[in-house]
């Protein structure tokens, strides 16, 4: 048995996760399952030129973003689980700098 992990063929994080006898951790597992997901999903037309809006990953949340425009399109509750991942984000990043500081 290894003492190390193996890493993640798509980011090179440490994982004991396997997939198709493949290395692989659970955020890029879930990134994958969302881009099959995506890939299902039916293509939305821009609101504002009409454009055929091309699937996206962000914050494990997929949206859909015009090539034209660059507007983006979320579905139902997908704001609110961005606006709430990145307070969470930012909430981890002052909790770690404050931490850094105390003595």
């Amino acid at each position: 048995m290894a003492i190390f992990a193996p890493k993640c063929d798509r980011c090179g994080q440490r994982t004991r996760n396997e997939e198709d006898v493949q290395p692989i951790c659970d955020s890029c597992a879930q990134e994958m399952r969302l881009i099959l997901d995506a890939a299902e999903e039916n293509t939305h037309s821009c609101p504002l030129d009409g454009s055929a809006m091309k699937k996206e990953i962000a914050h494990m949340i997929v949206i859909d973003r015009c090539p034209q425009c660059k507007g983006v399109w979320l579905d139902g509750g997908e704001l609110d689980k961005l606006t709430g991942d990145l307070r969470a984000e930012a909430i981890s990043v002052m909790t770690h700098s404050l931490s850094m500081t105390m003595p």
